[in-house]
């Protein structure tokens, strides 16, 4: 089974499959046969299946299938009743596991009165507010899995997510109304801890790192780059960066960092951002703790690294955007073969301007550009999906030319009217129904283009 527009490394969800039954009713010996006939009917490549053996057919059976779910390490339940079952023990299982669960009906004879009994646990579900997917259908059937997926990566996405820590170097940049955040919301809402590191502990240790271990990192990396058009000074400046912004993230155990560059440190972080980005560390410019949260959120669901830029041009008749950033393009996302060229920050645009930036444009494929802002009652996401197309720099930095399929002009205005911020993560794949269906989940506004 293929989703389309998403790569094959999307996240793979670990899913705890429970059969359900009640012995006295026809249907009860294939309800029994179920958990071995499951698995041969899903899409196992993207999906983890955990399926217990033993089914679930009164209130006595729950602490020890609860106990298997936890030991799976399950990030969503899927109840399917084999045949007729007591609706009760439904939303009773759901609450012991404390997982998002999918209600699967089916209709067929062999699992006889199996949709009645799932039937009667819809309303003690949605009274209790237990979160829940209703699919109807039967085994093998594509369509459900097509709903499935999408809602337990989604559940997957909301468990990986906590513990998340957020290293914030720095603190609001210059002018940047957009990117301030609401810690105790953010913890509360995904569970993630902002680390604030500081401005002044970064400087000191972007100082602190020896001459001699600078030589030696870039001694490592320095075939992947074409170096002609930028000193020796400044190429080094940003590798001794990114050698600090590294042993920071390994002192505080970091997932994600945004530094304060704009404008006194414009240059010094790119190369860092970048490979950051490759490593699976969410990297973003300007002071963006939303960004960087949504950036990782875009890296688990997709599998691959995030670009944080926002909107520079826009050709509004071909309904295409040019996403950029000075000059932080993952490496690993780049459309151009060979050496990457490295630029320096033109010192012009800041005090203290100085570094290296890579120029390159986003290799061509399905994206979604994801922005998160708000704080405790406003906090919401928005999406665009589109495709990136081949694209020829035009000015120094990092960007990709997005086309849409969708009047650009409008989406932009809707959402600047509903308040979204400038910076967007770029996330490789047609993430939005994961998404919808993650903000779903944490009660967040959501509006997708």
């Amino acid at each position: 089974m293929q989703l389309p527009n998403q790569p094959p490394t999307m996240l793979r969800p670990r899913l705890g499959v429970v059969v359900t039954s009640w012995q006295h009713e026809d249907g009860a010996e294939y309800a029994r046969r179920l958990p071995e006939l499951f698995p041969q009917s899903a899409p196992t490549e993207l999906v983890d299946l955990r399926v217990c053996p033993r089914v679930l057919e009164s209130e006595q059976d729950i602490p020890d299938i609860a106990d298997f779910l936890s030991s799976q390490g399950a990030e969503a339940l899927l109840l399917i009743p084999g045949n007729f079952t007591l609706d009760h023990i439904m939303p009773l299982m759901a609450q012991a596991a404390s997982l998002p669960t999918v209600l699967w009906g089916m209709t067929t004879r062999e699992a006889w009165g199996a949709f009645v009994g799932v039937q009667q646990t819809f309303f003690p579900f949605k009274e209790l507010g237990l979160p829940y997917k209703v699919v109807i259908g039967n085994l093998g059937e594509e369509r459900i899995w097509r709903k499935i997926i999408p809602y337990v990566r989604a559940a997957a996405l909301v468990k990986r997510m906590k513990g998340l820590r957020v290293g914030l170097m720095g603190w609001r940049a210059q002018g940047m109304s957009d990117v301030v955040f609401d810690e105790l919301a953010l913890r509360e809402t995904f569970g993630v801890q902002v680390v604030n590191v500081g401005l002044t502990r970064y400087e000191r240790t972007v100082n602190a790192i020896p001459a001699q271990e600078v030589e030696t990192a870039w001694n490592k990396m320095q075939d992947r780059f074409d170096t002609s058009i930028i000193s020796d000074a400044a190429v080094r400046y940003g590798v001794q960066t990114y050698l600090a912004m590294s042993r920071i993230a390994a002192d505080e155990n970091l997932q994600a960092v945004t530094i304060e560059c704009f404008h006194d440190h414009l240059g010094g972080p790119c190369l860092g951002c970048s490979l950051f980005n490759d490593q699976g560390i969410a990297a973003a410019c300007e002071s963006d703790v939303p960004g960087a949260i949504i950036m990782a959120a875009g890296q688990i669901l997709s599998g691959q690294p995030t670009f944080h830029v926002d909107i520079i041009l826009a050709d509004l008749a071909e309904n295409s955007a040019i996403w950029h950033h000075c000059g932080n393009m993952p490496t690993s996302l780049v459309a151009e073969t060979g050496r990457l060229r490295l630029r320096p920050i033109p010192e012009h645009i800041g005090p203290g301007a100085f570094g290296p930036t890579i120029q390159a444009t986003m290799r061509p494929g399905p994206v979604t550009a994801l922005n998160l802002v708000g704080r405790r009652g406003t906090m919401r996401v928005a999406a665009l999906q589109g495709e990136a197309v081949p694209y020829e720099l035009e000015f120094p930095g990092s960007a990709a030319k997005v086309v849409y399929p969708f009047d650009l002009a409008e989406a932009l205005e809707q959402l600047g009217q509903a308040g979204y911020g400038h910076h967007f993560a770029l996330v490789q794949g047609h993430v939005g129904r994961e998404v919808a269906e993650w903000c779903e989940l944490l009660g967040l506004e959501y509006r997708q283009f």
